[in-house]
């Protein structure tokens, strides 16, 4: 019999700002939902170039913005860039945007180029400011800037051999950076620069957490 997988948590990173355990960011006060980078089609589109590789991955993306949005009910959500992996593996994307129960603002990133649906450079919700993250923006005086584009991990090593890379969500003074959601997405190891006010935020199913610079726990609840 399969194992279940354990149920969604959410760790709230700033007062009524909660990160989602399926790599989700949850702006309660503005109820927008906000996830980065899901290249939906990724299999598809290597398929339509002659790459066999399986046929996984765009059920997936579904499955956890529906079960994201029935739960938390957003009155928006916003896909903030590489929206789709290439113009070939669009379908599921545009299927989704047909049927979606809420309206969904896209914002277009450096994969979504030759995409018909590619949505805007950026968009403003509240005291934040969201693009891509490919290309410098100018930034509105007194919002935070929030991006995906890089696919931020967290990664340790033992030196022996043994490696755990986790996604992670980078929360800045003025900038964030937000995880992928793609499933392909293996995410690449972020270095804070030195002396940087920046808090890494790790993921897992079971648990996030901030890495020991941050300056305090977060507080865990079942969604």
């Amino acid at each position: 019999m399969p194992i279940a997988p354990p149920p969604p948590i959410q760790a709230e990173i700033r007062p009524g700002v909660w990160l989602d355990s399926r790599l989700a960011l949850w702006l309660a006060d503005l109820r927008v939902l906000v996830v980065s980078d899901l290249h939906w089609g990724y299999a598809a589109s290597h398929r339509a170039r002659g790459n066999l590789l399986p046929a996984w991955g765009d059920d997936e993306i579904e499955s956890r913005l529906r079960h994201l949005i029935a739960e938390l009910r957003p009155r928006e959500m916003i896909w903030l860039g590489d929206v789709v992996h290439a113009a070939e593996g669009a379908a599921r994307a545009e299927s989704f945007l047909r049927t979606s129960p809420v309206p969904i603002a896209l914002i277009a990133g450096n994969h979504d180029r030759r995409w018909r649906e590619r949505g805007a450079a950026c968009c403003t919700r509240g005291d934040y400011f969201f693009h891509h993250g490919d290309q410098p923006a100018d930034v509105p005086p007194g919002h935070i800037e929030v991006i995906g584009h890089h696919h931020p991990a967290a990664a340790w090593s033992d030196g022996a051999g043994s490696r755990l890379k986790l996604p992670a969500l980078i929360v800045g003074a003025r900038r964030w950076v937000l995880p992928a959601f793609s499933p392909w997405a293996g995410g690449a190891p972020w270095t804070t620069p030195p002396g940087a006010a920046e808090t890494i935020w790790a993921i897992s199913s079971r648990r996030i957490f901030a890495l020991p610079n941050a300056p305090a726990l977060p507080k865990l609840v079942n969604s």
